[in-house]
């Protein structure tokens, strides 16, 4: 029976072949586009990727002693982006609820000059918390909520000065690639600074967007297509039986690495015309996806008894996730039995591939890496029927 559950990769894009297609026609535009939209309350400012906006803002706020209160997990560029730009003894590690979902305690610091939030598993986190810190330190919070939650809001909470967001092949909206973040417009000098940085930034060429575009097109199959993937399977459990080193599982992690799906090397850009063109056609098409995401997870928990939940899915608040992955926490020293157990039944998953904890050593720090390593990213609910 469980042989006979659709193929499902452990991901999602919420794009059909004409939207796909029509990014690359984007690209012959000659269009000229802003880097900021301006409004009445805040200015909206566009960049190649969320991790090279992110770095643009700790290049503004780059000193010697820089002072940062962090989440203890972070996507894996925010991550070395923070050590790149502050010194450990300088990162303090804000300790989070057991179940990851909330804070439990903030660092007790003499001064502050940024707070960085990571929001998890499509949904936010409450930080109000941190309002009476933010005033004794009139420090500065930006929020990485590329997987927080509805874009309705424009932040998480109003403390919040920079949220920062995506809009790569996995993300909403989607834009196959770009990020943008919002600055509150009474901070015109930051606004002034992050703009000066981008504009010396160099520009995405149009050549290499075409390249990365076409890499994307069997990821679109593999995530889109149940056929495509299901004739893949197929044949791979052909080549499996002729060859034992090969497996569905190790070729998942082997394209996951080698496909991320975001740009490791040259995120420090400018988007090209291209890009910005599918960024400004996409940038508020977020609600029909939330919608989507919203359904089909709520549709999947449902299924679950609430002691499945809080053992599999501590994270989970009773808000539907608006992430398109879809997440486990398994036991660390399970993990791999775990997957491989999947793989027997032709189920794609892959270990968490997002987050990392930091290098240096803190307080309870062995408890954020036993979590971390239990994530496991398991089919879609979007991809479920």
């Amino acid at each position: 029976m469980v042989r006979r559950i659709i193929k499902a990769a452990p991901d999602y894009l919420a794009l059909n072949f004409f939207d796909f297609i029509r990014h690359f026609t984007n690209l012959l535009t000659s269009k000229k586009y802003n880097l900021w939209i301006e409004s009445n309350e805040h200015t909206t400012i566009l960049g190649y990727s969320c991790r090279g906006l992110f770095e643009v803002c700790m290049q503004y706020f780059h000193k010697e002693d820089l002072v940062v209160a962090t989440t203890p997990i972070q996507h894996t560029s925010f991550r070395n982006i923070m050590e790149k730009y502050v010194k450990p003894e300088n990162l303090h590690i804000i300790k989070l609820n057991k179940n990851y979902n909330g804070i439990e305690e903030i660092p007790k610091l003499d001064n502050c000059d940024l707070v960085v939030i990571t929001h998890y598993f499509g949904q936010d986190m409450d930080i109000s918390v941190l309002s009476e810190f933010k005033k004794k330190h009139n420090c500065i919070i930006i929020e990485d909520r590329v997987q927080g939650g509805t874009l309705d809001l424009l932040s998480s909470h109003e403390i919040v000065d920079i949220p920062i967001y995506s809009m790569g092949m996995d993300k909403r909206p989607i834009a196959l690639g770009g990020g943008f973040m919002y600055i509150n417009n009474q901070h015109e000098e930051l606004i002034e600074g992050t703009k000066k940085i981008i504009e010396a930034l160099p520009v995405e060429k149009t050549g290499k967007r075409f390249k990365d575009m076409l890499k994307k097109l069997p990821t679109f199959l593999f995530y889109n297509s149940r056929i495509f993937l299901a004739s893949f399977i197929e044949l791979l459990g052909v080549a499996t039986f002729f060859n034992r080193n090969i497996s569905l599982l190790k070729f998942a992690n082997a394209y996951r690495a080698k496909n991320p799906g975001f740009d490791r090397e040259t995120f420090l850009s400018k988007p090209s015309h291209g890009l910005l063109k599918s960024m400004y056609q996409n940038l508020n098409n977020h609600k029909k996806m939330e919608s989507l995401f919203a359904k089909k997870y709520s549709y999947f928990i449902e299924c679950l008894d609430s002691k499945i939940i809080s053992y599999f899915f501590p994270w989970y608040n009773g808000v539907d996730s608006l992430s398109s992955y879809n997440t486990i926490q398994i036991e660390e020293h399970l993990v791999d039995q775990f997957l491989e157990f999947l793989t027997e039944y032709d189920i794609t998953c892959i270990a968490n591939p997002t987050y990392k904890v930091f290098n240096h050593s803190y307080e309870n720090r062995e408890v954020d890496v036993k979590f971390n390593n239990g994530i496991v990213y398991i089919p879609s609910t979007p991809n479920m029927k």
